[in-house]
């Protein structure tokens, strides 16, 4: 064999190689490239959806706490401040007592609300804790859509719950909240249509206020939300002091004797 014939011998075996590993090398980028693309897709992914879940997450549990918070006060001291501004408040006072339980309530509705329109990013990064947010939000729907042994205060239908939050929504942009409270009351005072949905839960409020009783619809409410606060803030770093009501019998004036029974003073269901 020639000079000439082994060395272009080797040359191409050389080359050969040269391809083999340039190819692998190729692929080896190409799938380092792949992973890295992945990785930052899911990373973006994980941002998005932290995003979100500050923005939509965090104003629920703020909102359910606070909803939670006005139900307790109504029923452990008949609604504390109710019971001073009804009985010896000015009217003022009176004003704001009724005005801003209808907040809480229609503001709890409005981040459900809005949830619900963006129910695929409420992602908590597990299956089975999306499973149980959306179950402890339909047990509250529950809650003020029941009828049985409920009576008929602070009672609505599941529509009318949806109404009230798409009333109370705001838009910015491609984002969207609550109204604020100064908002709500402008609305109230200019807007009928507005006004009319609130109607009920105005009249049920103004009776925990002259009559001093508690639906026990609000009972079962708040036990709920705090189920849901308890989970969506997990160690309760927000909300370390979140109490539960007694459950109380069907909703009526709660009398013992001559006198103004405190919850704690009935038993069970």
């Amino acid at each position: 064999m020639s000079t000439e014939l082994v060395v272009a011998s080797i040359s191409g075996a050389v080359a050969l190689v040269s391809v083999v590993i340039s190819a692998r090398a190729s692929r080896r980028q190409a799938l380092l490239a792949a992973e890295l693309e992945r990785q930052a897709a899911a990373l973006a992914r994980d941002v998005a959806r932290q995003d979100v879940m500050s923005r939509v997450r965090d104003p629920l549990l703020w909102a359910a706490y606070d909803l939670q918070s006005r139900i307790y006060n109504i029923a452990r001291s008949q609604f504390g401040f109710l019971t001073l501004y009804y009985k010896d408040g000015n009217p003022q006072e009176r004003k704001y007592a009724r005005l801003n339980t209808l907040y809480v309530i229609a503001e709890y509705f409005c981040w459900v609300e809005i949830i619900r329109r963006r129910v695929q990013f409420l992602d908590l990064g597990n299956r089975e804790d999306n499973r149980k947010v959306v179950g402890l939000l339909h047990e509250v729907s529950n809650g003020f859509n029941a009828d049985r042994n409920q009576g008929p205060g602070f009672r609505l239908f599941r529509g009318e719950q949806r109404a009230i939050g798409e009333l109370m929504i705001s838009e910015d942009g491609d984002s969207q909240g609550c109204i604020g409270y100064a908002e709500f009351c402008r609305r109230l005072d200019a807007d009928q249509e507005f006004c009319a949905w609130f109607n009920s839960l105005d009249e049920a409020i103004q009776l925990l206020g002259n009559e001093f009783y508690v639906e026990s619809r609000l009972i079962e409410i708040q036990h709920t939300l705090i189920k849901l606060i308890k989970f969506l803030d997990e160690g309760g770093e927000r909300f370390p002091f979140t109490r539960e009501l007694p459950r109380q019998r069907a909703g009526r004036p709660r009398w013992v004797g001559d006198r103004q029974a405190d919850v704690s003073e009935l038993g069970p269901d």
